[in-house]
């Protein structure tokens, strides 16, 4: 709708819906607004950030983003509720950080604001100020002192192998691996409750449910961003120490290049694995919970999730769908059962089952084909037919009311996928995108390492340039392999490519560029 027919139409209907209305109409003002608010409170932050840098600025951005989005949804719910008005809802973000925005401009005229607590846990400690200039320059230049923290420093591993060289290289991976994991858990968490916050508000669902989806959903989105995760951990691990000098110290032992990632190449070989058997034996459980929670906190009609290929579904007026297999693209069913029950006896009245069935857009209705139906009155069938192609117009759940945000190939391992493609294929159903899915479950585990490796050259090429830098990188890469990815994954759908290939092109592309530049850094 165009902005100023919304207060109109708020006029003819409902109290409910006008509250939808208004605030939607004050959301297409305030949210342009935010622009101007969100740079009114960046002008003192940036001002006075100097000691925190580019990459505690960084961290600050993303921190005010979040709390601008938390008022604002805060203020949208509770417009929704009809607990405040919609245009004080909709506004309430930007009066709280127009609010923050006079406070730091006033503190600003008085006196800077300190933003060192800000500093990345990463940022090296930086030396008194009593230090002399020249000498400064002389202990952070020096190489000896990456020798003088391994000596001093308490080892991890106390056997002869791993080295002392791979105790020092492997403690700091994996304490920049944690910080990552840590923050992309949080990150991911917060927008998910976000996602989430109006369909709990409205549907009251308890805080326990809320609590456990998120449990049950960090392993997914955990496995969804490893490959990016293994990237910043190696990029920062190995971009600090050649910003300090402690990679330069170490080739001047003799000690090649090839021989300090070791370790670290190891590392990722070993989460690959734990992320190929994870997806074996601990996600599709854990899929299975979280989507049977999703659907409680979204209000969809109840479903059974413990057999991905055999579903359960109440409909709209007292039926039982039973199916094997549903399309969502095409919108068709395989092996389709319908009970109608009686609410009162709960005993069933007819039975419906059909090989087949899609959805006719032109009719609005299902068409069923080779298939029979039933009566039943008590234990006795009173009626019976079969058809070859039939509709039923009291059967009217649309195509939407059985469709999953979560693809049902990842409540699976690779056997049970294996297996569900077999029965389908035997019942003539496309199976291209689930063979493409199943190579998938092999492919995507390696791509943890093969991002290890693209990391380290390009670690060692800009370390020199800061943290954001780093970052940047790790977007950018992460950016061209999901692009990569899907193109060759959407390929393969519409079977242009083998859905072996079209699952495993993105890794051997990367993993012969990653061969490519680590064999071109100096050793």
């Amino acid at each position: 709708m165009s902005t100023w027919e919304l207060p109109t139409l708020a006029k003819r209907v409902d109290p409910v819906s006008a509250r939808w209305y208004l605030i939607e109409f004050h959301r297409r003002f305030a949210l342009p607004t935010a622009c101007l608010v969100l740079a009114m409170v960046g002008i003192p932050l940036g001002l006075s950030s100097k000691k925190s840098g580019k990459s505690g600025g960084f961290v600050l951005t993303i921190v005010l983003v979040f709390v601008y989005y938390f008022i604002s949804l805060v203020g949208v719910s509770l417009a929704r509720q009809g607990r405040v008005s919609p245009g004080f809802g909709a506004w309430l973000a930007n009066l709280v950080f127009f609010a923050a925005a006079l406070f730091l401009l006033w503190q600003a005229e008085r006196r800077p604001i300190a933003l060192s607590a800000f500093r990345l846990p990463w940022k090296r400690n930086p030396l008194p100020a009593s230090v002399p200039a020249h000498e400064r320059r002389h202990r952070r230049r020096d190489p000896a002192s990456a020798f003088e923290r391994a000596a001093t420093r308490r080892r991890v591993f106390s056997a002869s192998f791993p080295t002392l060289l791979d105790d020092y290289v492997l403690r700091d991976f994996f304490v920049y691996l944690g910080m990552i994991v840590s923050a992309f858990l949080v990150l991911l968490l917060v927008f998910t409750l976000f996602e989430l916050l109006s369909d709990i508000l409205r549907n009251q669902t308890p805080f326990i449910v809320v609590a456990e989806y998120l449990l049950n959903v960090s392993p997914y989105l955990l496995y969804s961003v490893a490959p990016l995760i293994m990237l910043l951990a190696v990029l920062i691990t190995f971009g600090l120490m050649n910003r300090s000098n402690e990679i330069t110290a170490i080739k001047a032992t003799g000690t090649s290049i090839y021989r300090i990632v070791t370790p670290v190449l190891a590392a990722a070989a070993m989460l690959a694995a734990g992320l190929f058997f994870a997806d074996q034996f601990y996600l599709p459980h854990t899929n299975k919970r979280q989507e049977a929670l999703h659907n409680q906190i979204k209000g969809k009609p109840p479903q059974t999730y413990l057999r991905p290929d055999r579903r359960w579904i109440f409909g709209q007026h007292n039926d039982i769908y039973y199916y094997q297999f549903f399309d969502p693209d095409r919108d068709q069913f395989a092996n389709l059962t319908i009970f109608q029950i009686d609410p009162v006896s709960f005993a069933i009245t007819q039975r419906i089952h059909a090989e087949r069935a899609h959805w006719a857009d032109s009719m609005s209705r299902w068409i069923y084909e080779q298939g029979w139906q039933r009566s039943l009155r008590g234990a006795a069938i009173s009626t019976y037919r079969n058809f070859e192609v039939s509709t039923f117009p009291e059967l009217s759940e649309s195509p939407s009311y059985f469709k999953k945000e979560v693809k049902q190939y990842s409540e699976m391992n690779y056997e049970e996928l294996r297996r569900y493609i077999r029965d389908l294929q035997q019942s003539g159903f496309d199976v291209v995108r689930l063979r493409v899915q199943l190579n998938k479950k092999l492919s995507f585990p390696l791509i943890t390492l093969i991002m290890a490796v693209i990391a380290i050259p390009f670690s060692l090429s800009a370390a020199k340039k800061g943290a954001i830098t780093g970052v940047a990188v790790a977007v950018s890469i992460a950016v061209v392999y999901t692009v990569v990815s899907r193109l060759f994954e959407a390929m393969g759908d519409l079977s242009q490519l083998p859905p072996a290939l079209a699952a495993w092109s993105p890794d051997l592309i990367f993993a012969l560029v990653g061969a490519y530049l680590i064999l071109k850094v100096p050793t």
